[in-house]
């Protein structure tokens, strides 16, 4: 049994993830999809390969140029890139395909994600062929430049990322455990730049939310030191931002685009002329926007057959996540369409991008929803496209960026459309987006420089996959002497937790008192989302899918509390609910189908806390138990 200060820190470092539109654990050596091959194009020739001189031929299909939908076209690919387009080639290709009643369009692109673990592999495998990251450990930057520059592997997505990113001590990024430069004054910008660039940081992504309850900030004068700063070095800067007073701030300071669309307020005029002259660019993550406003488009999304299909296990938690039980304000995808809309009307470049894995998100999957929102956000079905491709490497010069080490490893070709000499970065689609953007969700096959990836589907073996049999559906055992009452016969064990180590300030303790569980608590502002209370974790996870319900008797200072489940690789905020405690004793039952993401197969822990009201709270736990 592992000691009771790891299961407070794991709680912790999960629980963390709660805050609002910036989920990143901490990044691990990426998986690569395994080699699972799908059914290829009927007149396929050959399985594929890795490309070489004249290797492929597709023929008669819709190839959409990122201006046009051409028809009865055939695409070239040698040696991992385009090598002619046009009607009726004359070529020597060795394969060749008949992709009549089907359309091609590039790879996609999310323009804003959070890499760890095996994001790379599960983003290609929904056609997302290039990620760019906003905020991961700087470790893992060199080893991807290699990586993209490769045009032979078909394994994972290219990644182009920010590394670390700008805060200051205490502010929003700090929370996550990856040790970070934080800066505080502009003296400061010119060096904490530099040190990016000797990381290999692709552009410079800054957080300014100076006018957040939560949240400690960069200021003005820093914030627009840093813009220069990385202006002078030649790089693009983006801002994390949460209203439009701070993104009218930047603005006048010279940001280059927003990876985020405020949603606090509709959109001025004054804000809009600022953003039209100085040629911004937004990424609105309008997916992760619905989230937070509970508008439960990831259920849509996860029951498309199209989708379900390739969708991971890991990523069917992630969809049915959710930020908590009620909206956020500040959060109303109402009007971050309807920002979004004003700003492409006003001839803003919009991107596409996920903020995957945050609640209600995922890798590649949700880009294909992140097309339908923007489609709702009045651009037309070219234009949607484009916002996952072209936009993206034009925005952030993605095909000019170079490295101090650029004569070892060479300037990526051309990727974000389909012309000749670019990068063989392309899906094949059953059916026409013209029709229904949907269409992108229904993919043949996917070619990642120029080689037919592997799509993985969902295997038998990930499905039932489960933990250990639990010992006893009795969780309390507060009585029965053993570890003093906060081991239960399950070997799980009770600890504390607050949310301290998101720098917060509250504070929680617990004791066996009379044979029931006391738990003393602080709750106070410094988190987004305060908690303190009492966890329940073990060393392995279990398997609770025989059991309904969780239950439990409760007596305490008036007001609301919540109760958390973890499970499996869940990632983002924890499943929840809410429940009212009075000063008598009374027992409260949970549906666990109302925990939305759990895994009952992989039960990790719960947690009974109180939060995310202020206040001082005692509490009394007894009876904490499974039902059937």
């Amino acid at each position: 049994m592992l000691k009771n200060t790891f299961y407070i820190s794991v709680f912790g470092t999960i629980l963390v993830s709660i805050l609002l539109l910036s989920m990143l654990p901490t990044p691990t050596e990426p998986l690569l999809s395994t080699s699972i091959v799908t059914e290829p194009l009927a007149d396929e020739k050959r399985q594929s390969k890795a490309a070489e001189p004249g290797d492929l031929l597709i023929e008669n299909a819709t190839v959409f140029n990122g201006e046009e939908f051409l028809e009865n076209t055939d695409l070239e690919i040698s040696g991992g890139i385009i090598s002619n387009i046009g009607k009726n080639l004359d070529s020597t290709a060795t394969r060749r395909i008949d992709a009549a009643g089907k359309t091609i369009i590039p790879g996609l692109i999310d323009a804003h994600t959070h890499t760890f673990g095996n994001a790379l592999s599960l983003a290609l495998n929904f056609g997302v062929t290039t990620q760019l990251d906003m905020f991961t450990a700087p470790s893992l930057l060199n080893r991807e430049l290699s990586v993209r520059n490769n045009v032979t592997q078909a394994e994972q997505a290219d990644l182009f990322s920010a590394g670390m990113l700008a805060t200051v001590e205490g502010g929003h990024g700090t929370q996550f455990g990856i040790p970070l430069d934080t800066l505080s004054t502009p003296s400061e910008a010119e060096y904490w730049v530099e040190q990016r660039i000797q990381e290999g940081s692709d552009y410079i992504k800054l957080v300014y939310m100076p006018y957040s309850n939560y949240f400690k900030s960069l200021d003005r004068p820093t914030s627009a030191a840093i813009i220069q700063a990385a202006h002078k070095k030649g790089l693009i800067v983006v801002a994390h931002i949460s209203s439009q007073r701070a993104a009218k701030e930047l603005l006048e300071d010279g940001i280059d685009g927003f990876v985020h669309i405020f949603a606090d307020q509709e959109i001025s005029q004054e804000v809009l002329e600022l953003a039209k002259r100085h040629n911004i660019f937004v990424i609105p993550t309008l997916s992760v926007i619905a989230s937070a406003d509970q508008v439960r488009l990831a259920d849509e999304l996860a029951n498309d057959l199209a989708i379900s299909d390739y969708l991971q296990p890991e990523q069917g938690q992630q969809l049915a996540s959710s930020y908590s039980e009620h909206k956020i304000p500040g959060f109303e995808l109402s009007t971050a369409i309807h920002n979004t809309k004003r700003l492409h009307q006003a001839g803003i470049t919009i991107l596409a991008g996920s903020d995957a894995p945050n609640p209600g998100t995922t890798y590649g999957a949700s880009i294909h929803q992140e097309l339908e929102l923007l489609r709702q956000a009045g651009l037309s079905v070219s234009e949607a496209i484009n916002a996952a491709s072209i936009n993206a490497v034009d925005a952030f010069r993605l095909n000019s960026i170079k490295h101090n080490d650029e004569i070892a490893r060479p300037l990526s070709r051309s990727r974000g459309r389909l012309v000749n000499q670019a990068k063989a970065d392309f899906i094949i689609l059953n059916s026409s987006p013209q029709q229904s953007i949907k269409a992108t969700r229904a993919i043949d096959s996917i070619y990642k420089n120029g080689v037919k990836v592997a799509r993985k589907k969902v295997s038998p073996a990930a499905q039932s996959s489960s933990g250990r049999q639990l010992n006893s559906p009795n969780l309390s055992d507060f009585g029965n002497g053993l570890g003093k009452g906060l081991i239960t016969e399950s070997q799980l064990m009770w600890g504390q937790t607050d949310d301290s180590m998101a720098n917060g300030s509250s504070v929680a303790s617990i004791v066996i008192d009379n044979s029931v569980l006391r738990i003393s608590t602080t709750v106070r502002q410094g988190f987004m989302f305060p908690w303190a209370g009492a966890s329940l974790f073990g060393e392995d996870a279990i398997d609770i899918s025989d059991y309904t319900s969780l239950s439990f008797r409760v007596r305490g200072t008036i007001g609301q509390y919540q109760a958390m489940v973890f499970s499996g690789t869940q990632a983002g905020s924890p499943p929840s609910q809410s429940f009212s405690v009075n000063s008598e004793w009374q027992t409260v039952t949970l549906a666990l189908s109302n925990f939305r993401g759990l895994d009952k197969t992989q039960l990790s822990g719960l947690a009974i806390v109180a939060g995310p009201k202020q206040g001082e709270f005692e509490y009394y736990l007894d009876d904490v138990k499974l039902l059937k």
